[in-house]
């Protein structure tokens, strides 16, 4: 199934490129539609603190108004431009929260990697994988390639890395070629005596007959990374977290390592 409604995550005060630029190619490959949401937080929290009839909430409100016509402008002539339905919308509160509550009704959330939680401490990406319950596209700062030419999954039989597959499914299908890296079974299943045949390349295979195995063992923190690129990975898939129930560990091991020193983009799903 095609993807139809896209969301991105517009920066408030920024020049947004990266992930609106990925945003567009991945909404004209699939003819969808693409929201973008641009998120005050200031202005909420001068409501919620102040009020929202205040006179500094009304100021900042004005203050803020010829710059959200200006990030709507650009917006809307970026997808005119790529020939993209766009709808540009404006919300007030954290950018979490916000596009966690909105991406569950489109089919991605297109995010740039690097982005704080709105000044408090942790990361929007962490927040938007863990909860948003739509696979979230994480994209480098210095942008990326359209995802048409090569996707590899990072594979080790794992909940979080088949919800990152069928998340993806639709990219898979439209690819060029998919390498699979291979890892190690993570999960313990004592009770199993003979496995049933549960082969990730035969599964692809039905949706994107180019299909390649590679064997991967992770030595450090940039080694899935440095595997994908060397692939010719244009996007990577890969489940997020796994190693640890509590949050300020959830978002650990190698998930948290290709975020911090992002290469290329990455689709997550949790």
């Amino acid at each position: 199934m095609a993807w139809k409604s896209l969301l991105v995550h517009l920066k408030p005060y920024t020049e947004n490129n990266a992930a609106l630029a990925s945003a567009l190619s991945v909404a004209k490959t699939f003819d969808a539609s693409l929201t973008g949401l641009y998120a005050m937080r200031e202005l909420a929290m001068l409501k919620l603190v102040i009020g929202p009839d205040s006179a500094a909430a009304r100021e900042a409100e004005a203050r803020d108004a010829p710059l959200i016509r200006a990030a709507e402008d650009q917006f809307l002539k970026a997808c005119a431009d790529a020939g993209v339905t766009g709808t540009f919308e404006v919300a007030e509160g954290n950018s979490n929260e916000l596009l966690c509550l909105a991406g569950r009704v489109h089919d991605a959330l297109f995010v740039e990697a690097g982005g704080s939680l709105d000044g408090r401490g942790g990361d929007l990406v962490e927040e938007c994988a863990i909860t948003a319950g739509t696979p979230t596209i994480i994209v480098p700062p210095t942008g990326a390639k359209a995802f048409k030419k090569c996707i590899v999954v990072a594979w080790n039989h794992s909940r979080q890395s088949a919800a990152a597959v069928h998340a993806a499914l639709p990219l898979i299908e439209c690819a060029e070629s998919v390498v699979v890296l291979l890892g190690q079974q993570r999960d313990a299943m004592p009770s199993v005596t003979r496995r049933p045949r549960a082969d990730i390349a035969d599964y692809l295979r039905r949706h994107n007959p180019n299909i390649r195995v590679l064997p991967f063992e992770e030595r450090d923190s940039s080694s899935l990374q440095t595997a994908a690129l060397a692939a010719g990975g244009d996007l990577l898939v890969m489940g997020a977290y796994g190693r640890s129930a509590w949050r300020e560990f959830l978002f650990g091991g190698a998930t948290r390592a290709v975020v911090n020193d992002l290469r290329l983009p990455v689709l997550m799903a949790h």
